[in-house]
Formats: C-alpha cells, structure tokens, sequence
C-alpha cells in the first residue's frame, strides 16, 4: 500500500506539470465514458430496473397473431382454453379497457379504467398500499359495484385522504365502493387510472362475444418453464381451437412475449434491437477514445524513457515500473470517469427527450433514466476496464526499457529509431479509422432512412386540423341512432363557426396512440388465394363530411354524404391498398365487400369511392395497409367501446376555435367530457421519434468518432514528422521540394486510413445487421452510403495529415540537421 500511495502522489504531480496532457486525456475519456453511462442507463431503466411487480421475468403477454405474425387482442375462448389446460402456466388473468365518465363538482371527465378478472391483479404480483384487491365473488355477474384507484386519481379525487377505503365514486351514474389503492405509477394495462371488476360468466356469453380478440391476456410461467415452452404449448392448444371453429380460428395462432416488452409496446423487439445497436456504437466510441489516450501514453512515453532507464539502473524492476504506469493510468481513467458521470447527468435529460419508448403501462417506470446504484457501478467497472485497457500496452513497453546505455544511445540517433513504436501507434490509428468507418455507415443509413419516412406521403393534409375526443357514456347514449343524432348536432353546431372549414367524426384518428380498430373482411365473388389468409382492413366509422375535413384525395367515385344514413343502402370507401389486394385492375365501383365478426357476418357494402391511401396506423406506418371509411350510421355490429374523434378543419388559427368547439359541444350535451383538445400536426409529432431518436445519436457518435479519429491521426502524423526532422531536412538537403514532402507525410497517413476503412466497411456492415429491421427505404448494404462514408473519412483524414505535412514541407533543411 504504501508503494502504491507513492505511486498515486508521483502521478498527481506529474499530471499537474503537464496539464495540457492531462486536460485531452480527461476530456477524451469523459467523452466516452460519459456516452456510455447515459445510454446503460436507458437501458437499465427499460430492461433491468425491477418494476411493481413481482417476478417479471417470469410474466408474458399473450397476443392472437393473424397469419402467424400480426397480432391482436385475446379472445374469451383463447383465454378460458389456456386457464384451464395450460400446464405452463402458473396463473393467468384478462383485462379489458373501459371509459368512465366521472362527475366531478358538476364537470364531466373522463376516466381511463380497466376491467380485470379477480386473477389478473393476483398474477401480476401487485399489492396495495391500502385495502384489498378484488375476490372471486366480486368478480361474478352481478357482483357489488367495486373499484380500485390509481395513486394519481386518488390524489385529485380525495386530495391524498389517507382513508379513501369505502367511499364511493359516481362512474356513469353509478356509485362504485372503492376497496383498495393501488401503488404509486402503477397503470397496468392501458395506462389505466381505475379497476373495476370484469364481472364475466364465459360460458353464457354469446358465441360473437367469446370469440372477439378484445382483451389483454398476462399469464406467470411456473418455475423452471421457459418462454419457449410456454409459447409452444399455448400454439399447440391454439392449433386445436382451429380445429374445432375453422370459421372463425383457420389462419390464426397464438403467441407470448415477455410481459416487459408489452409494457415498452415492443412486441416486434424493435426498441431491443435499436438499444443494442446503441450500446455496440457508444462500445466503439469508447474503444476509439482508448486508442487516441494510448496513442498519447506512447508517444508521452519518448520523453520519459530515459528516467524509466534511470530507475531501472537503480534497482526497479520491471513490475514496479509497470505498477506506477498503470497507476497513472488509473488515475486518469477515474478522473476521466468522474467526468464523464458528470457528462451523463447533463445528458440524460436530453435522451429522456428524445427517447422513442411510449409504453403501454408503467411509463413512469420505464422512462425512468437516472444514475442509480447499478449505473455507477457499470460506470466504475468501465472506469477500471478503461484505464486498464488503454495503459497496459503502453506500461508494457514503457517498462522494456533495457538499460540506460541503450536509451541514451536511442536518443542520439532518434532519427532512425522508434519503429516499433510507430507501428503500434500506427496500428492505433488504424483501428480508429476502422471504428470511426463503422458508426459512419450506421449512423448514414439510420439517417437517410430516417429522411425517406420524414417523405413519406401521409395521404392527408394535417396543417390546420384540430382534434378532440368525445367519450360517449354508454348509460346516455346506449343506441346507436342515439350517438347518430348527437353527431349530427355537434356537427350542425361546429360548421357554422366562424373559422371551420369543414368536420367530421372518426373513431380512429390517423397516427393516433392507442387502440386502433381493425377487421376482417370478405369479398364478393373471391375466396382467399390461400386457405390461411385472414384479409384485414382498418376499420374507421366516419361521419359525412370526415374526409373532406382531412383532406383526403379522391380517385374515383365519391365521398360519403348525408344520403348515406341507416336507412341507405350500406356502402363504403376504400382506399388503393385495399382495391390492389381485392379486385387487381379492375374498376373497384360498385363491387360489393362486407364484414366478418368472430364468424358473424355483416351485409354487403357497396363500392362508392375510392381514395388515396392515408397513413392511418401508426403501428404500420411503413407499410400500405388495406382501409376502408363506412358511414357510422350504418355499422352491422353494436357501438365500438371507443371515444368519438371530431375532426375540424380550420382557417389556421386553431388555438381560437378550440373553444368555440368546446362551447358548440357543450350546448348539444353540458354533461359531455371533452379530452386531447390538439392540433393534428401535434399528434404527428411522435410518429417517428424512434427513428428521430436513432438518427440523432447514431449521428452524434459518429461525428464524435470521427473528431476522434481525427485527432489521433493527427497526433500520430505530428508525433511522425517530429521523430524523422532530421531526415526530412536531409531530404530537402539532397533535393527534395515540398511537394515531395506534403505526398510523403500524407502517404503515411494514406496507407492508414485506407487499412482503417476497408476494416471498417466489414465492421459497418455487420453493424447494420442489428439496424437492419429498422431502416426504411434502403438497404444495409447501400453501396452509396459506403461510398458517402469514404469520401467523408478521407476528406477527414486528409485535413488531419495536411496540417503537419504543410509544417514538414517548410522545415529549414541546416536547422533540422544542425537539430539533429
């Protein structure tokens, strides 16, 4: 210990007599520290944090999946199959969302709830902060009127009374006894606020009912099953419901996933792949910056190979040097770390902003980034791997100094030594460039993929939309010509103020968050091409008047109008995408299609219209997906359990229509909630923010890799140009012009970056492997790209080499040899 507090002093007073040195070595390092501990702690945050439940691991989310890949909700026969006969599981549980209109001091407001089977609390492991979950008794048809509350929603209900137990609350027009209180940022599923039981006898349902993939399924594996078992059996089982309902089950499958990744609203493990890409690209920053702070321990090492040799000579051995440089290097590395904690604090805020996670539940959890204990620790173990890493070759060959007669002898004819020096430093440089190339060819392709979906043509015009949700209480509007003609009111009421250019209603509002509705359907005349296939539409119930308030553009045909009431004859308006998958060059009008319901069947629609494709998912947004726009008046199948969206188009100024709308809204029905009152462009806003959020970092990294790379190229250049002084005055002695000079340095920086880019297109290739899923419009391999990536590299590069080869070219050549 005492040597080693010797060695700690002798190093802080070496690094207080260079501080130039001291200061590039502290910055590079927090650089990639830094960079480092921000992103582990967005991915501690989404992976690793446990979250308020218990065992998550051993949680998964159970989806239908149409033709083996696109998934949907649970169904009642899935569920009640999979509770009864799966062996894998220990427990399960279903949930469905629901809309309350809470009364509040006589102001309506909307409440996002659930309705949950007694199991579905009890499987997720969560335990109240106060009262009870639900029991099985409760859970019966007919049970008492209970709920559970949400931390927040207690908080503006009862102002934090520390005893809501047994108190009620009005949800459309109904007393609910609260029972228990939920902990704090739990809103499992559904980003729900209050729990109400799901009061559901399965086998007394309707067969339409039991077979509709409406709910969320959460189920926890025994001990010792694994995901793979569990989801092979469950597929197993799945297969055996085909079986038995192939009207209403051939095509479809069942699938798990861990309950984490439902909760990122990750299913595809898109948001997995993308933090890993990010952590191989902040790894190379991290190794690139090694490598420059190595490149500088070596050629800081020149100037101390003789009091090395000195100490040597009196007696230290070959260990004790090594141990005092790589103490040296330590403390570097920490001073370096503790910056770059430091550097990660300032950041993290910045990728909370950026960040593409919009989980489905658990969102305070989830996005969550901070320094905790594990995140200091990953940054001390990075700390020590650094230092380590960067100042053991260095020590190594500061250490093999053989005596001091040699040294002293080196450093009379320096001209001619420290090749092998150069070529450890040359092959430094080398593997910069190589890292630099690598995150220079991801971060290309993230960021013209991110420009192509930026393109992409949205099939609408959102510039001057205002939005808003209309939840309809199903206790006052229970019919359907009940929610028709309190449409129509509102939009009597909303086209005759000042500003609106046109409005409609919509239950889906394109990009919208959340639940979006999908069907399946059939064609007139046309079986499936293959007995599997499951043809799904996006199913928007529109008012009259919705498409022209979006801006839609009509190809052939006409729009939806007032004719088209529930007395008409049912038709619709398709959009291209699904016009190409069901009648291919042929004239859609008047070709009739119609829905299908867990094998209930709607009446057949009329073609009347056929529109532009409109970006309507945002699940989908990269692919065309078949829609189709049917009046709402006329919809076969009862009321959709969604909020109504009203749409209206206005002179621009939407901020000032907003509330002539609330008060035209307000006058139809003043017990009527109103929610999400926005302009669409605001709701666009996050569509790409995971590509935005890619493209941003991947940039980032590569721009501070390749700043980095070209600073070591340009100390090893100079470091270069230093050593051979003497030689290249004796070069301009014997004839040689500066041009001569300028093509020898930039050649040795040449032969580098050209060895550090073909390395480097290997590495960016199999880098884009894991970015592969999430580029748009360009392949992995995109030759433009790698050219783009050398151009730039080289361009880089060749600044870098210029600056000491033009000071080379005008060395005197009597003072370089009198110098030497």
């Amino acid at each position: 210990m005492h040597s080693l507090w010797q060695d700690v002093r002798y190093g802080l007073r070496t690094f207080r007599a260079r501080p130039g040195f001291t200061a590039v070595v502290v910055i590079t390092l927090a650089l990639g520290i830094g960079a480092n501990t921000a992103i582990f702690s967005a991915f501690n945050a989404l992976l690793l944090r446990p979250l308020p439940v218990a065992d998550v691991d051993r949680l998964v989310f159970g989806m239908a999946l149409r033709e083996g890949f696109d998934p949907f909700g649970t169904s009642f026969l899935d569920y009640a199959l999979y509770r009864d006969e799966a062996r894998s599981l220990a427990s399960s549980g279903l949930a469905t969302q629901r809309q309350f209109h809470l009364m509040r001091e006589g102001e309506p407001e909307r409440v996002v709830a659930a309705a949950v089977t007694a199991s579905y609390l009890t499987t997720l492991g969560v335990k109240p902060v106060a009262g009870r979950l639900f029991t099985a008794d409760e859970d019966r048809p007919g049970g008492p009127a209970v709920a559970l509350v949400g931390h927040a929603l207690w908080q503006r209900l009862f102002a934090n009374d520390p005893a809501p137990i047994g108190r009620a609350i009005d949800l459309d027009g109904t007393p609910y006894t609260i029972v228990g209180l939920l902990p704090p940022a739990f809103d499992a599923p559904f980003s729900s606020e209050l729990w109400v039981p799901m009061q559901v006898s399965i086998e007394a349902l309707p067969f339409d009912q039991r077979a509709a993939t409406a709910h969320e399924f959460v189920a926890r594996l025994k001990p010792a099953v694994s995901l793979q078992q569990a989801d092979a059996e469950l597929k197993q089982l799945a297969r055996r419901l085909e079986q038995e309902h192939p009207q209403i089950r051939r095509g479809w499958s069942f699938g798990l996933v861990p309950l984490r990744r439902q909760y990122l609203a990750d299913l595809d493990g898109r948001a997995e792949r993308l933090l890993l890409a990010l952590g191989v690209a902040v790894g190379f920053l991290l190794l690139i910056c090694c490598a420059n702070v190595a490149s500088l321990l070596l050629a800081r090492g020149v100037s101390r190979e003789t009091e090395i040799a000195i100490r040597r000579s009196l007696g230290a051995g070959r260990p004790r040097i090594v141990q005092q440089l790589l103490t040296e290097s330590l403390l570097l590395a920490f001073a370096g770390g503790g910056a770059g904690v430091l550097l990660a604090f300032w950041l993290l805020p910045a990728i909370g902003a950026l960040t593409p996670i919009q989980a489905a539940a658990l969102g305070p959890w989830l996005t969550d980034f901070r320094i905790d204990g594990r995140v200091l620790f990953f940054s001390l173990g990075i700390t020590l791997s650094t230092g380590t890493l960067f100042g053991l070759a260095p020590a190594l060959k500061a250490a093999g100094s053989n005596g001091l007669i040699s040294t002293i002898k080196r450093a009379e004819h320096h001209a001619g030594a420290g090749k092998e020096r150069k070529r450890s430093l040359s092959a430094l440089v080398v593997g910069e460039m190589a890292l630099a190339a690598t995150l220079l060819v991801g971060g290309g392709l993230v960021a013209q993929s991110f420009h192509r979906l930026q393109s992409i043509d949205l099939g609408f015009h959102p510039d001057g939309l205002l939005t808003m949700e209309l939840p309809l209480s199903p206790a006052r509007y229970p019919a359907l010509h009940h929610q028709v003609d309190f449409i129509d009111q509102v939009l009597q009421r909303v086209r005759a103020l000042p500003g609106v250019l046109a409005a409609g209603i919509t239950t889906n509002v394109p990009m919208q968050r959340g639940t979006t509705m999908d069907s399946i359907f059939e064609v007139e005349g046309r079986a499936p091409l293959r007995p599997s296939e499951v043809p799904i539409s996006a199913h928007r119930l529109v008012s009259p008047g919705y498409a022209e308030a979006l801006g839609v553009t009509l190809l052939e045909g006409r729009l939806l109008d007032a004719d088209d009431h529930g007395r008409a004859l049912p038709v619709v308006v398709v959009s291209e995408e699904l016009v190409r998958q069901s009648w291919p060059g042929e004239d859609p009008i008047g070709k009739r299609l119609r829905r299908v319901r867990a094998g209930q069947r709607g009446p057949w629609m009329t073609v009347v219209g056929v529109v532009k494709d409109v970006k309507e998912d945002r699940f989908n947004f990269r692919v065309a997906r078949p829609v189709w726009y049917v009046p709402y008046a006329q919809q076969p199948f009862p009321p959709p359990p969604l909020p109504l969206n009203l749409v209206v188009r206005t002179n621009g100024n939407w901020g000032d229509v907003a509330a002539s709308v609330r008060a035209a809204v307000r006058a139809v029905d003043g017990s009527q909630p109103i929610a999400n009152v926005m302009p669409l462009r605001q709701q666009l806003t996050d569509v790409l923010i995971g590509e935005r959020f890619s493209a941003v970092l991947m940039g980032a990294l590569a721009a501070m890799g390749l700043l980095l790379a070209a600073l070591g190229l340009y100390g090893v250049i100079a470091y270069s140009v230093g050593q051979r002084t003497g030689e290249i005055g004796l070069r301009m002695a014997l004839g040689a012009c500066p041009r001569d000079i300028l093509g020898l340095v930039i050649g040795e920086g040449a032969w580098m970056v050209g060895a550090g880019l073909a390395l480097g297109a290997a590495g960016g290739w199999a880098l884009t492997r894991l970015l592969e899923a999430n580029l748009y419009g360009i392949s992995s391999a995109d030759p433009a790209t790698f050219v783009y990536v050398a151009v730039v590299l080289c361009s880089v590069a060749l600044l870098a080499c210029f600056v000491p080869a033009r000071r080379a070219s005008r060395i005197e050549p009597m003072a370089a040899l009198r110098c030497e």
